[in-house]
């Protein structure tokens, strides 16, 4: 049996404090860096026709194979999901980002891959 010196037990205990304070205060951010998460700046590096559906997974593997070479990793799903964007597309974004600056910064990336790639504002709604 180890015994340690009571200075060292009282750093401990004083470490193990704020380890629980850490997880309170990341516990308590959860939701609003969630929300972070879905509005924002949008890079829009492609938008195709919803229909027919069963072309969706051939759009989708091509835009992300071409988003790999540059780096980027997209999202993708219908543009109605999405406030602010135009219903009736399938739409492939990186995001959200932040600030307007921050999303020209990835659409500067994108256009590498997506001459076309341009900046949107708006919020994911989800399912």
């Amino acid at each position: 049996m180890v015994l340690f010196p009571r200075r060292i037990t009282g750093l401990a205990k004083q470490l193990l404090e704020l380890g629980a304070l850490a997880s309170a205060l990341i516990a308590a951010s959860a939701p609003a860096i969630a929300q972070r998460r879905d509005a924002g700046w949008w890079v829009v590096v492609g938008s195709v026709p919803s229909d027919p559906p069963e072309r969706q997974q051939g759009d989708r593997q091509r835009v992300s194979a071409a988003a790999r070479r540059c780096g980027l990793r997209t999202f993708n799903d219908d543009s109605a999901k999405f406030a602010g964007f135009r219903p009736g597309l399938n739409v492939f974004v990186v995001g959200p980002h932040a600030s307007h600056s921050e999303a020209e910064r990835t659409q500067a990336a994108a256009r590498r891959c997506f001459p076309s790639a341009y900046v949107k504002q708006g919020r994911y709604l989800g399912e």
